[in-house]
């Protein structure tokens, strides 16, 4: 009997612990209601009542996003960071013997001596970044300043900028190399890339003039004279717009501003 009454005991304890941790948990849901309720206002909590499993996923979404953001952050700042610092000083030690001292085959191999990196090496090394991406249009520029034509539409040709002057010469620097190899149609392709590519008062006119000389060159007159009158009209701001008109009368007249010998060879 005593046995019986010692375990009716335990589970009445049982049970009213069960009670009194139910009652603690319930109390702490009302208080963590009641405070959601001041934070949210009647309408908001109203919301969140009925679509509660909703706004949990939402909630938890937009953790995932701050997480993924600090994180990409973090990323920026010990990693990215650093390594563009490292990629624009070499890219200054190249630039610096390609456009100070004209020293372009230095520019683009790097010094003998291995003191410095040229933008050969710079592009890969740090491709897709900033100073890779840059440093695979200097090294086109300087293929074509160095007379290596084919490398220089090659290098240009994987320059990947928006820039608006940038992009617009690199099209142009294109059109060069290919003019300095007798390709004129080619050439003429990427001039007229290049000043239809951004309008802007600075590379249109200089682009629109190339692709006249290409008309010219190959005889397509009318045409080069609506580059000319373009050039005249539209950008008379321009250092080739008395040049420009000179050039339009005098086709006009029958007189080809360039003359080209077809049968020398």
């Amino acid at each position: 009997m005593a046995e019986e009454k010692n375990k009716e005991q335990i589970k009445s304890t049982v049970e009213s612990a069960e009670k009194a941790s139910s009652s603690d948990v319930e109390n702490q849901e009302n208080i963590s209601e009641n405070t959601l309720e001041l934070i949210l206002g009647e309408k908001g909590y109203e919301y969140y009542v009925n679509n509660k499993k909703k706004v949990t996923t939402y909630s938890i979404a937009i953790l995932s996003v701050i997480l993924i953001f600090i994180g990409f952050k973090a990323y920026n700042k010990m990693i990215v960071e650093p390594k563009e610092e490292e990629a624009l000083e070499k890219l200054w030690q190249a630039e610096s013997k390609a456009f100070d001292q004209e020293d372009w085959k230095s520019a683009i191999n790097g010094d003998s001596l291995g003191f410095f990196k040229g933008f050969k090496q710079i592009s890969k090394k740090y491709s897709g970044q900033k100073a890779g991406i840059i440093a695979q249009y200097n090294l086109g520029i300087s293929y074509l300043n160095d007379k290596d034509y084919e490398n220089a539409i090659i290098s240009l040709k994987k320059v990947n900028i928006n820039d608006e002057l940038i992009g617009t010469i690199t099209q142009g620097a294109i059109g060069d190399a290919y003019l300095q190899l007798g390709a004129v149609s080619d050439a003429l392709i990427y001039y007229q890339k290049a000043y239809q590519r951004k309008d802007n008062e600075l590379t249109t006119p200089i682009y629109l003039m190339k692709a006249a000389l290409c008309l010219e060159i190959e005889e397509n007159y009318p045409e080069a004279i609506q580059l000319y009158e373009n050039v005249y009209t539209n950008y008379p701001s321009s250092k080739d717009a008395v040049k420009a008109e000179k050039y339009a009368e005098s086709l006009k007249l029958g007189n080809p501003v360039y003359k080209f010998d077809r049968d020398s060879n």
